[in-house]
């Protein structure tokens, strides 16, 4: 049972992110198939590591990873990883931020030490080539915050769309 509830929290809070990081869509990619996938799960060792990057070449999506604690997912992600695909090759940033801007935009995923930066728009993992440079801490507060506040609306329909795999399902 305390394996269920765990799961329900890491999902609302994946669900969440992946709300809030939508941009809007180009309307020239408007017929493209997904191509990104958002994974809730435990902290990425080495050998998970080497998993999702296998993933990511293996379903030949990009993979947002957010990682919880097991038994304190209530108190949100500990970690976001980046696996993409791009030109045959995974590129991959751990130990990314989520950052939130004033106006309550569309939020990012910050890889640390890159000046680059990652959301969505509901098909595909998009690249912005600059990140903020200003108030980096507050906008970070701020993500955490709207995380926390969207992932507690979420609602059991929404919740109802997740599909559940485990790395060993990917092995």
């Amino acid at each position: 049972m305390t394996q269920q509830l765990s799961d329900e929290i890491a999902n609302r809070f994946t669900l969440a992110a992946a709300e809030l990081l939508r941009h809007p869509l180009d309307p020239a990619f408007a017929q493209d198939a997904p191509s990104t996938v958002f994974l809730a799960g435990r902290p990425l060792t080495p050998a998970t590591l080497a998993q999702v990057s296998l993933m990511a070449v293996d379903s030949d999506m990009d993979l947002v990873h957010l990682a919880f604690d097991e038994g304190r997912e209530r108190f949100g992600p500990t970690d976001i990883s980046i696996f993409c695909i791009r030109f045959g090759a995974v590129f991959r940033w751990i130990g990314c931020a989520l950052w939130a801007p004033r106006d309550g935009g569309p939020m990012m995923i910050m890889p640390p030490g890159v000046n680059v930066c990652f959301a969505q728009d509901g098909k595909a993992l998009i690249s912005f080539p600059t990140r903020p440079t200003r108030a980096l801490g507050a906008g970070m507060k701020r993500a955490r915050q709207r995380l926390h506040r969207a992932a507690g609306a979420m609602t059991h329909e929404q919740l109802e769309t997740v599909t559940y795999a485990s790395l060993a399902t990917w092995a």
